[in-house]
Order: C-alpha cells, then structure tokens, then sequence
C-alpha cells in the first residue's frame, strides 16, 4: 500500500510542479480554506483524508473524460489540495 501512496502523492507533485505561480497560490489559499471548513465539520486531518481527496480526484478524471479541460484542472486542483494536506509538516508541498 505504501508504494501505491508513493506513486499517487509523487504524480501529484510533478503535476504540481508544472503549475505557474498564480495557480499555486491560489492553491495554497484554497487549502487554507479547506482547513478551515474541515476543522468547522470537526474533521481531523489524517494522512488518510489527504490521500482519499487525492485518489478520488485522480479517479474521477480518469474516468470522466467528457468533462473536458475545466473540470479537469479543477479535479487536479483536488488532488493537490490533498497533497498539501498530507505534506502540512514537510513544509513544501511541490517537494
């Protein structure tokens, strides 16, 4: 399980690496939101959390190509959102 945790959080992170400075920014803002709202729901960030959010969006597009470019920047978005969630105390999470 941990080499398929490896794969999922490296594939995020080069797809993350590819992302001009504004849309990192606006990441790192959009996780801050997302603490926010998780800690309202009284849900705890786990390394579990960060991984479902990142699986479930990389599933989705996957699957879902009709949805086109948008969406799919959106569920990349997601993914990277769960990344940093799950690198909170690496610090960087583009690596």
């Amino acid at each position: 399980m941990a080499d398929h945790r490896s794969d999922l959080t490296e594939l995020i992170r080069n797809q993350l690496a590819e992302r001009d400075i504004c849309d990192v920014a606006g990441t790192h803002l959009l996780e801050f939101e997302l603490r926010e709202r998780l800690a309202a729901l009284g849900v705890t960030v786990t390394p579990d959390v960060s991984v479902t959010l990142m699986a479930v969006a990389m599933l989705l597009a996957e699957k879902a190509p009709e949805w086109g470019g948008d969406s799919r920047d959106a569920l990349g978005e997601i993914a990277q959102l769960g990344l940093a969630l799950l690198c909170e105390g690496e610090g960087d999470a583009s690596g």
